[in-house]
């Protein structure tokens, strides 16, 4: 495995060598596509630049071309995943978060922090059967213990719909607090559903016993369908049971991506703009008929 990774490392590093030192254009070209083939899922560029033994180039790939070749890895992982239909919503997320200014992030470091996160949790759920001890347990345990909470402080910075950051700081948006929910519930074997709601994503707890809403973003807090339907109303919507549905993750991956777009388009940050755009883009070709 070592002898593997030290192979791929080198055959990485002499593609950007090339590259670097390439300025015809269709050789560039060429050379691109074969160093996000190379450079494995997930995986930022610049772990790999900083494997080049030339300093001047890898102060060069650093500085000029680190941030664009991961934009460009992200798309090609990006579609990848749909060609294959690998895009669960746990490898969406992960592929929106290594947008962030981290390049360290694997998609293996993120499922062990999930891991790490659900088991003391799966412990405490072995014994108890009851429907509502359950989900009472798991809100404890995430928004009380675990304290994750809406960041009410910071609610437009960006790191609130990076989910490897909201591990991290316990810190986010309704939409990224429900995702969490969504994937520790998964691995303690519970039932819990996004709920794409306008103006405020939340979750659903579904049980043959038991069926009801939490709110994430506010501490875990229990909701009914009517105070659903009055958040709604109060937002001039007129109640149908549809806005209740379970959202699919590629509606929950859209809106999480609408949120950065709205977000780097008002700060003009036309460069990450512009890849979200694409990105979102690409989600809408792969399904068509998918409600947004």
């Amino acid at each position: 495995m070592e002898k593997d990774r030290h192979a791929k490392t080198r055959e990485v590093g002499l593609l950007l060598t090339c590259f670097a030192e390439t300025t015809e254009v269709e050789s560039r070209k060429v050379l691109l596509d074969h160093i996000l083939e190379a450079i494995p899922f997930g995986s930022h560029p610049q772990n790999f630049i900083e494997d080049v033994e030339d300093p001047a180039l890898r102060l060069r790939l650093r500085e000029l071309q680190s941030d664009f070749l991961n934009r460009r890895k992200l798309t090609r992982d990006l579609q990848q995943c749909l060609q294959d239909d690998a895009l669960d919503l746990e490898t969406g997320v992960f592929l929106i978060s290594r947008l962030g200014s981290r390049t360290d992030l694997s998609l293996a470091q993120f499922q062990a922090s999930l891991d790490e996160l659900a088991n003391p949790l799966k412990e405490k759920l072995e014994s108890i059967t009851d429907a509502m001890d359950r989900i009472d347990l798991f809100r404890e345990y995430l928004f009380q213990e675990k304290s994750f909470r809406g960041n009410t402080e910071n609610y437009y910075d960006p790191e609130n719909s990076f989910l490897t950051s909201v591990l991290e700081t316990g810190k986010g948006i309704p939409v990224s607090l429900s995702v969490l929910a969504i994937l520790v519930a998964k691995r303690v074997g519970m039932s819990v559903e996004g709920v794409n709601l306008p103006g405020h994503f939340i979750v659903r707890y579904d049980s043959p016993d038991l069926k009801l809403f939490l709110d994430p973003f506010n501490e875990g807090s229990y909701l009914t369908e009517e105070e659903c339907f009055h958040f709604l109303i109060r937002q001039g919507i007129q109640p149908e049971s549809g806005y209740l549905s379970t959202a699919s993750s590629i509606t929950i991956l859209k809106r999480m991506y609408r949120n950065l777009i709205n977000y780097f388009s008002s700060t003009k940050n036309r460069t990450l703009e512009k890849t979200l755009r694409e990105h979102f883009a690409i989600l809408e070709k792969h399904t068509p008929s998918e409600s947004s």
